[in-house]
């Protein structure tokens, strides 16, 4: 009775979801990507590891009238054959495992559901507001992740004024609000951004960045946390060739981070304003695409870390990267996605990086990237001589011979273009470690047991309708 039930509403809905597209010109569009993966990480006290994942995404875009516009995006993401929940309880499978009813679960629910007011009061301002994506430029202070199979979204609100050759934008997320009556506490946290764009400069655009974050997520704290990030970012095609250049200047608070890391900041408690932020991160890229489609781009990146003049200071000196794409930048291994710094020990990082693409024939294309990665802060040069011996759980042999060479990556990729709608995607990386990355990256006090070297291997498939 119950199943019968079920399928009548379901039917019924959808003979009114048709009747009210047809009158309201609502459209829908979709995508199904699963993915399997072959995962050996660099410890040698695991082994081999196998996931087939795979993203359901149903879209509804609705042009309710001239000004106004209704996006609905339905995801549900998982991994095949996981009956158990995830650590808050909530079942995130599709459909569960193959042992398991599917009555019971609630696994979708919206990715992205926000409301598009154009030309608000006359203003030519377009207002959005709900739950979206905020992707900027490539992705580096603002993206959504791009490989990840949930993907990044935020709950905002998001103005935006386009006239000639500039935009202009404010958007404010509520990135948490969790409010604790039991306690008398709250764990809130906001973000402002401000973000500009000019056209026609050098050859490509100027986008202009300000972010200002509010954190009061840490209960033990006295105040909130605030802390600015401001930066620009040029890129274009000048002389026959492709490039860009950003930097990004971080200042505020940073006491929490400071006292957490251990590192013996001078001053650092959990009050915020106890330790100065001070950090920045800079990206060069320049590539040459050829008239077969072939291209050669090189590129540095840096992410300042902390060092000993900060710790004397009572400074903070590593950047965080927010809310980047970083598997975009920094291998597809995805070794340093920590926002905050933490994988690599809040030593910073500079990637040098080679990349290639190369079609081999139609809807056939193979890429190769090759990184270099090492701090930024110099580990045995006395920049960080401090630092070090502040590390109470640090294992001595490695940290004796610590250098700032984290190892170096591979990345191959081969794109089928199959169809008009789907990509087949073939993908091999191979990580090269070192002393330092066995100690600093994601292993604690490992040491040599974390550098036998990584590998990835995964086939996707992705159809968008």
């Amino acid at each position: 009775m119950k199943r019968n039930f079920l399928l009548a509403i379901a039917v019924t809905a959808l003979m009114v979801t048709s009747t009210i597209a047809q009158a309201a010109d609502v459209t829908f569009s979709g995508q199904i990507r699963p993915r399997f993966n072959l995962d050996q990480d660099s410890s040698v006290n695991t082994n081999t590891s196998n996931v087939f994942d795979t993203r359901v995404r149903l879209n509804a875009k609705a042009n309710v009238n001239e000004n106004t516009e209704v996006f609905m995006q339905f995801q549900s993401i998982g991994s095949w054959g996981v009956n158990d929940a995830d650590n808050n309880g909530t079942r995130q499978s599709n459909g569960g495992g193959g042992d398991q009813a599917n009555d019971n679960l609630n696994d979708v629910g919206f990715h992205q559901a926000y409301l598009t007011l154009k030309n608000l009061q006359n203003t030519g301002l377009t207002a959005k507001i709900g739950r979206q994506e905020i992707v900027l430029e490539g992705h580096r202070i603002f993206g959504n992740t791009i490989w990840t199979q949930g993907a990044q979204s935020h709950d905002a609100v998001r103005m935006t004024h386009a006239g000639g050759n500039h935009t202009v934008e404010y958007a404010w997320i509520q990135a948490n609000n969790v409010d604790d009556p039991t306690t008398l506490t709250n764990s809130n946290s906001s973000v402002h951004l401000i973000h500009t764009k000019t056209q026609g400069v050098l050859g490509g655009a100027l986008a202009g960045y300000f972010t200002m974050t509010n954190d009061n997520s840490d209960a033990t704290a006295n105040e909130a946390s605030t802390w600015f990030t401001l930066g620009a970012r040029q890129a274009g095609k000048m002389a026959g060739l492709d490039y860009r250049v950003e930097y990004y200047h971080q200042l505020g608070d940073a006491g929490q981070i400071a006292l957490d890391s251990g590192y013996g900041i001078t001053g650092a408690t959990s009050k915020g304003s106890s330790v100065a932020r001070d950090a920045n991160m800079l990206g060069i890229r320049v590539g040459k695409t050829f008239s077969n489609n072939a291209s050669v781009t090189l590129w540095y990146d840096r992410l300042s870390g902390v060092d000993d003049d900060d710790q004397a200071d009572g400074d903070w000196g590593a950047f965080d990267t927010m809310y980047d794409t970083g598997h975009k930048f920094y291998g597809y291994q995805d070794m340093y996605l920590n926002r905050s710094g933490t994988d690599s020990d809040y030593y910073g990082l500079q990637d040098i990086a080679l990349k290639v693409n190369m079609p081999i024939k139609t809807g056939l294309l193979l890429k190769a990237d090759l990184h270099h990665f090492r701090t930024a802060t110099d580990l045995s040069g006395g920049d960080a001589d401090a630092i070090l011996t502040s590390l109470t759980d640090a294992a001595g042999e490695v940290n004796s011979a610590m250098s700032a060479d984290l190892g170096t990556e591979i990345d191959l990729t081969l794109v089928n273009k199959y169809d008009a709608n789907t990509n087949i995607t073939l993908g091999y990386s191979h990580y090269w470690t070192t002393d330092t990355f066995g100690q600093v990256n994601g292993f604690g006090n490992e040491g040599s047991e974390a550098n036998e070297g990584a590998d990835w291997a995964y086939v996707m498939v992705d159809t968008k309708f």
